[in-house]
Formats: structure tokens, C-alpha cells, sequence
């Protein structure tokens, strides 16, 4: 696992531990909103799929798991960022998936986070270009990349079922 631990604009940055998952989970399977859309799955993921998930990153010295704390709630869990660097372009990182708590959301914090999170690994790995996908009927999604920087750079049709139905997959890039 790519180690994290940093605090950064009133977050906490930090590896994910086997203890927490089961807040991830929650996170992760949120129902009132489409959180689907933000870890590419259609259905809720059960404890014993995000533990598989957990041991692949933990073995993997270019995968990150990161827990977003905030420092100014008693260090509570308040959103997920999963992701790698390239293993043959080490300045290229893709997101995997990012995640704010529904309660936390539309106040700027994915915003403020996001941009922390791509400063830090800037500075600490030289990582140069960050890749996210978004499903193409997330428009929230979508919009939360744009205004982040990110570009739309591609656009794979019917790549993913979503319940029954394929959608596009679009590729947002933001180069530093």
C-alpha cells in the first residue's frame, strides 16, 4: 500500500484500517444517493468484496485506500479515496473511486479535498497527471471533475451494466 498519513486544510489524510472498513462500507452502500456511480458498481458490495479489495491494496506498493477524516468532527470518517499510481508511468495517478459523505457534500469539501489530495501527491510522488472515470449519466459526477480541472479526454461506450442497461464510461485528466 502507498502509505498516507498527512493532515492537510483541516483533513486528515490517512491509510485505511481493517477496523474501519465497515464505516467504508456504509459509505460505499449509501442508498439515497447514487454513490453507485462514484465506486463503478450497480448494487451495494458486500463486507467480504471490500476485504478482498482491502488485501489487493494492502500488497500493492502503488495502491492507495485513503480515509478522509475530518479534523474538525472528532476525526470522523467523512469520505474514501481509492486509487493507484501507474505502475509504468509513475507521474500518472488514477482515481479509482472518491467518495464524501452525502452530509458532507455541496459544501465544498470534495472540492478542497480532491485539490489536497492531487497537491500532495504531487509534491510527495512528482505525480504529474491524475485519471478518473465517470459513468456517463452521472452528471453530478461529471460536473464535480470538470470543476476540479479535469478534462474529458475519452468517452468508452456501453463499458459498464448498470442495472441492465450499458452505459458510457468517460475519462477526465487533469494534468499539473
Amino acid at each position: 500500500m502507498l502509505g498516507m498519513n498527512v493532515e492537510i486544510e483541516g483533513f486528515t489524510f490517512r491509510d485505511i484500517k481493517k477496523n474501519e472498513l465497515a464505516q467504508v462500507l456504509q459509505i460505499y452502500n449509501n442508498d439515497s444517493s447514487n454513490t453507485g456511480f462514484g465506486i463503478g458498481s450497480s448494487r451495494n458490495i458486500s463486507m467480504e468484496e471490500l476485504e478482498e479489495k482491502y488485501l489487493e491494496v494492502l500488497i500493492s506498493s502503488h495502491e492507495f485506500f485513503v480515509g478522509i477524516f475530518s479534523n474538525r468532527s472528532n476525526d470522523e470518517l467523512i469520505g474514501v479515496l481509492k486509487g493507484r499510481i501507474d505502475y509504468d508511468k509513475s507521474d500518472e495517478a488514477w482515481i479509482t473511486s472518491f467518495i464524501i459523505k452525502e452530509e458532507y457534500r455541496n459544501k465544498g469539501i470534495g472540492n478542497k479535498t480532491i485539490n489536497a489530495f492531487i497537491s500532495y501527491m504531487h509534491k510527495t510522488y512528482d505525480v504529474r497527471s491524475f485519471s478518473a472515470g465517470v459513468i456517463s449519466k452521472n452528471i453530478k459526477g461529471i460536473n464535480f471533475w470538470s470543476k476540479a480541472g479535469f478534462k474529458h479526454i475519452r468517452t468508452i461506450e456501453r463499458y459498464i451494466d448498470i442495472n441492465n442497461n450499458f452505459e458510457d464510461f468517460i475519462i477526465l485528466k487533469k494534468e499539473i
